[in-house]
C-alpha cells in the first residue's frame, strides 16, 4: 500500500502516522533514533507491506500486469490501491471527508518536520504542496504520482506510463482492491499498539 492507506491504517496516533511515512525513508540501523511510537509505526508499515505481498488477492492483482509492468507490480499496485481507497473513501475511510483527513494528516506530519531525516522533510513538504493524498482520487493524480516516481527511480522503468495499465484493467483491479482492503484493515487493527516510555 502507498501513503494514503498506510496513513489511514495508522489510526489516530500521530507518531504511528509519522512512522508509517518514515518506514520507506530510513535505514534499518537508524530506526532506534526515533521515539518508541514512531518505531512502532515503522514496524507496522513493514508488517502491513509483508501482509499485502503475501496475500493471494494482491498476488492475483500483480499477475494482471504484463511485462514490462509486472516487474514493478508491487509499486504500481500500491498506487492503484491508494487510488481505489481515495475513490471509495466514503466506504473505507475514517468517517469524514478525504480532504479533511488529508489536511489533518499534513498538519500532523508537519509538526514532526524537525526529525533527524532530511528525506522526511522533503517528502512531507511535497506531499502537502501537491496534495498527494487527495490527488490519488483522480486518474490524473495517479498519472502525476507515477511520473514523479519514475523520475526518482535510478534505472530505466515504465512507471510513467503505468496509468494506462490502470485504465485498461480498471474494473478487475478495483474488484481486487475491494476483496483485499477489508482484510488488510482487519490485520492492521490487530497489530500491537505502541509502547510509550
Amino acid at each position: 500500500m502507498n501513503h494514503l492507506a498506510h496513513l489511514l491504517l495508522a489510526g489516530d496516533d500521530p507518531e504511528a502516522k509519522v512512522g508509517q511515512v518514515l518506514a520507506d525513508l530510513v535505514a534499518a540501523g537508524d530506526i532506534a533514533a526515533f521515539a518508541p511510537g514512531i518505531q512502532a509505526g515503522i514496524r507496522a508499515h513493514q508488517r502491513i507491506d509483508s501482509f499485502a505481498d503475501s496475500h493471494p488477492v494482491f498476488a492475483r492483482a500483480r499477475r494482471r500486469l504484463k511485462p514490462p509492468y509486472r516487474r514493478f507490480g508491487g509499486v504500481l499496485l500500491d498506487i492503484y490501491f491508494d487510488h481505489f481507497l481515495a475513490h471509495h473513501w466514503e466506504r473505507y475511510g475514517d468517517g469524514g471527508s478525504l480532504a479533511g483527513f488529508a489536511d489533518r494528516t499534513y498538519r500532523i506530519l508537519n509538526d514532526y518536520r524537525d526529525l533527524p531525516c532530511a528525506r522526511f522533510r522533503m517528502v512531507v513538504a511535497a506531499m502537502r504542496r501537491d496534495n498527494w493524498l487527495v490527488g490519488y482520487a483522480s486518474l490524473a493524480g495517479v498519472d502525476r504520482a507515477l511520473q514523479g516516481l519514475s523520475k526518482r527511480v535510478s534505472r530505466a522503468n515504465p512507471l510513467a506510463s503505468g496509468g494506462a495499465v490502470l485504465r485498461d484493467q480498471y474494473a478487475a483491479l478495483e474488484a481486487d482492491f475491494q476483496a483485499f482492503f477489508p482484510s488488510l484493515a482487519e490485520y492492521a487493527r490487530s497489530l500491537p499498539p505502541a509502547k510509550r516510555e
